[in-house]
């Protein structure tokens, strides 16, 4: 364990200096939208999907400089719709990663904008990577798009707006988060593996991790959405239930989330084994995500 918080420290540093060398500079105008997409971007968390998008190209045999400007590309990606997500219209969330989130440092309409940015600044960055063999530049981006586009990340939110207050049903729930949760984490590890020029085969098994990775993960969170503090989770704790929201265990109660949780995860570890030895660290990114205290 003591080796994976090394490589995951290193790739977070790794990351974080790529970020900082992409991203406008708070010095230019206008300053306050610059300084509020770095101020959301530099608020911390783990960088869990660029990172995935690393390992994955490592696991393919990839080059990590290659991989970082998607990598890169899907932390900002990540980062918009939380500044969203955290709107007074969406989630109305006053806390982020254990400090206020943007609309409450720079204002609604700022917020909003500031989101705006960071996803147009996403397509700027993804414009730098290489292209492959079986991979073009045409190929990532629409893999990029498609993920942040209506059918996947807006149509995932879309169907959680949708069914607040209202009794779902567990495929309903499994819809919302196929779309909002695992299909940017599955994005981040399938764009890692085309700047490697992955087989079908690997890019297949790269879809079923991240698709079983991202919904085990969702679980989880909910799991510990009505276990845990705010000063644990370094957001507000019960906000789903305040809302209405359905979550998993308000759906299946805490006993079969938990089995379910461990069901995913099972089939994510079983989707690596394709890649064998290379497959290492992936595998080991998902005890470290998945294996958290209930």
């Amino acid at each position: 364990m003591s080796d994976l918080k090394a490589y995951l420290k290193d790739q977070q540093v790794l990351v974080d200096d790529a970020l900082n060398q992409f991203l406008p500079r708070v010095t230019v105008r206008p300053k306050t939208v610059h300084q509020g997409m770095r101020y959301s971007i530099f608020a911390g968390g783990k960088r869990l999907r660029p990172i995935l998008t690393l390992a994955a190209a490592e696991a393919c045999g990839g080059e990590m400089k290659n991989a970082l400007p998607p990598a890169c590309s899907v932390e900002i990606m990540h980062t918009y719709s939380l500044v969203h997500d955290d709107l007074p219209c969406m989630d109305d969330d006053d806390l982020r990663r254990g400090r206020p989130t943007s609309h409450k440092v720079y204002g609604e309409g700022m917020a909003v904008l500031i989101g705006d940015a960071l996803l147009t600044e996403a397509f700027t960055i993804l414009a730098e990577t290489p292209p492959t063999k079986r991979y073009d530049l045409k190929d990532i981006l629409l893999e990029f798009s498609i993920c942040g586009g209506s059918r996947k990340l807006i149509g995932g939110q879309v169907l959680d707006l949708e069914g607040e207050g209202k009794e779902l049903s567990k495929a309903q729930l499994v819809r919302i988060h196929e779309n909002k949760t695992a299909a940017l984490l599955t994005t981040s590890l399938r764009l890692g593996g085309m700047t490697a020029n992955a087989t079908p085969r690997q890019l297949d098994a790269l879809t079923a991790f991240g698709y079983n990775l991202g919904l085990a993960f969702q679980v989880i969170d909910d799991i510990l959405d009505v276990t845990q503090s705010t000063a644990q989770l370094g957001k507000t704790a019960g906000k789903d239930e305040a809302v209405e929201k359905a979550t998993y265990p308000s759906i299946l109660g805490l006993d079969k989330s938990k089995n379910e949780a461990a069901r995913l995860t099972r089939k994510a570890l079983e989707a690596l084994a394709v890649f064998g030895r290379k497959g290492k660290r992936l595998e080991e990114i998902a005890h470290y995500l998945l294996d958290r205290e209930f």
